[in-house]
């Protein structure tokens, strides 16, 4: 049960925070995937930065510049886009924000420490993630693109005597 309840709080909390905060929900899932490119390569650079400054190990700078790049969009999005959600996507919204918070514990634990890489991976959430990783990607992604179909700005037409 313990294995359970932190992985669940990473997939719930950028819902929570979205529908709280009124934050772009489909935009908090592109800032997953800006993230996971971001931890990909600016890492390297960013962990060269980091270790000459702190007398820390390579590895594990690099391991926290990872995890820092992947949660930094998906922060500043949550921050800049709050209150921007109008009525119908807020509900799309917070389903896509599930969706990235699914992602984000994908994307994230293999940059965690091995100790906790194994607390999260002891989960049973864990499986069914890892499991539905595909479904998870193609829902986030069609998710986001309801949302801004919903949210698009639709042209009033005025009644014009011709």
């Amino acid at each position: 049960m313990d294995g359970m309840i932190l992985p669940a709080v990473v997939v719930l909390l950028p819902a929570v925070l979205v529908l709280l905060l009124g934050s772009n929900g489909g935009l908090v899932f592109l800032s997953v995937c800006l993230g996971s490119v971001l931890a990909m390569y600016v890492a390297g650079d960013a962990s060269s930065v980091l270790s000459s400054a702190t007398p820390d190990d390579g590895a594990t700078t690099m391991q926290w510049a990872q995890l820092g790049l992947l949660l930094l969009p998906v922060i500043a999005t949550i921050i800049l886009t709050r209150k921007k959600a109008k009525g119908g996507t807020a509900i799309v919204g917070a389903l896509a924000a599930v969706a990235a918070g699914g992602l984000l514990l994908l994307l994230g634990v293999p940059y965690l420490p091995s100790a906790l890489q194994e607390s999260f991976m002891a989960g049973e959430l864990w499986n069914q993630l890892d499991n539905l990783q595909t479904s998870i990607v193609i829902a986030g992604a069609l998710l986001v693109i309801g949302e801004m179909f919903m949210s698009r700005h639709r042209h009033e037409h005025k009644d014009k005597k011709h």
